[in-house]
């Protein structure tokens, strides 16, 4: 990142390319905390790596998905519930509901999901599957999973996949107001790709107002088909 994180406010969070080991055992990269400078309020020995921040009514939190453990499933839970702003995003690197062809995270699943659906968390913001996939309203929470790199691998179709791309660099731009989020995933040129809203509601979940591009087609690779034998 160079000078970017010492001169942009960012918020990390660790993913598998960011792990070593020491003594032989899965560590974070040391070179983690000599380049950023975040919150040690997470659970002991995930210090910088999970943590949250509050801005402006929202909470913004970071997990470490390298390590999937009751220590930092309890910890969660208690940055949800005591959550004082109005807002939720969580981030961390491998997805909730995976993108890629043969990639599947149950364990993770089973651990964090059902803690977004009780405390409704709005955005859950993933990577890893360099792929692109955007669900609709899982209950009350959006999953997004995203790539903004070159590397691009298989999508895998799913029922719970509202918008997908595949072989498309994209960068997302989130606004918040009081009583709503907007969401837009843009190209590496900076062209709409896709966009919903987040509207809260007095009582009842988000509603979610799809705003997908008019007349853009999905990002597929053409698919290879092997010709039938005589």
């Amino acid at each position: 990142m160079s000078f970017i994180s010492r001169s942009v406010p960012s918020v990390p969070t660790p993913g598998n390319h960011e792990y070593g080991k020491i003594d032989g055992q899965p560590a974070l990269t040391q070179h983690w905390g000599m380049t950023f400078t975040l919150p040690e309020h997470g659970p002991k020995g995930y210090q910088e790596a999970a943590y949250y921040v509050d801005y402006q009514g929202l909470r913004m939190i970071s997990l470490d998905s390298n390590r999937v453990t009751d220590e930092q499933t309890a910890w969660l839970e208690e940055a949800l519930k005591g959550n004082p702003g109005r807002w939720t995003v969580v981030t961390f690197h491998h997805p909730v509901l995976s993108a890629a062809k043969g990639r599947d995270n149950p364990k993770l699943r089973d651990a964090w999901q059902p803690l977004f659906e009780k405390y409704k968390v709005d955005l859950v913001l993933t990577g890893h599957d360099h792929t692109y996939a955007r669900s609709g309203l899982e209950k009350t929470t959006v999953y997004a999973v995203s790539v903004v790199g070159p590397k691009q691998y298989d999508l895998e179709k799913k029922p719970w996949m509202i918008r997908t791309a595949e072989d498309t660099q994209l960068f997302q731009i989130i606004r918040v107001k009081s009583n709503q989020m907007t969401y837009e995933s843009r190209t590496a040129t900076g062209t709409l790709y896709d966009a919903f809203d987040l509207v809260k509601r007095k009582n009842a979940a988000n509603k979610i107002v799809n705003r997908i591009p008019a007349g853009k087609p999905e990002n597929h690779r053409e698919k290879k088909t092997v010709p039938a034998e005589d």
